[in-house]
């Protein structure tokens, strides 16, 4: 009940952020957490897992320096790749179309280089 709660809290608070804004077509990204009913520890993790799939691109992915979850998803060293981004959301419970999410992501200027790198590898 006080996840659920939490979550309607965190759904409002992005539902304000795009009410109040001049351009709320903007945020892809908070219509698709509150379209799937994601909480915010789903976004934060989501988040993790990009930034590790991130630093792994650059050269500078180090396992020490993610959460214990993040980095035991991921393991030593993990392909930046589509699968990669899939598998480590379905082992967190985090059920939904990678591409879309990716997408949106993308489109609200969230890791927009990565995203497109991901997209690319799909086609």
């Amino acid at each position: 009940m006080l996840d659920e709660l939490n979550k309607l809290k965190y759904h409002q608070k992005l539902l304000l952020t795009i009410a109040l804004d001049k351009e709320p077509e903007q945020y892809t990204y908070f219509h698709f957490i509150i379209n799937h009913d994601l909480s915010e520890k789903d976004s934060k993790v989501t988040f993790d897992i990009l930034h590790a799939l991130g630093d792994k691109r650059e050269g500078i992915y180090q396992k020490g320096k993610y959460q214990e979850v993040i980095a035991s998803l991921l393991g030593d060293n993990p392909s930046v790749s589509m699968d990669t981004f899939e598998n480590a959301l379905l082992h967190v419970n985090i059920d939904v179309n990678p591409i879309y999410l990716i997408k949106s992501l993308r489109d609200q200027y969230i890791q927009v280089d990565l995203c497109n790198y991901l997209l690319e590898e799909t086609k």
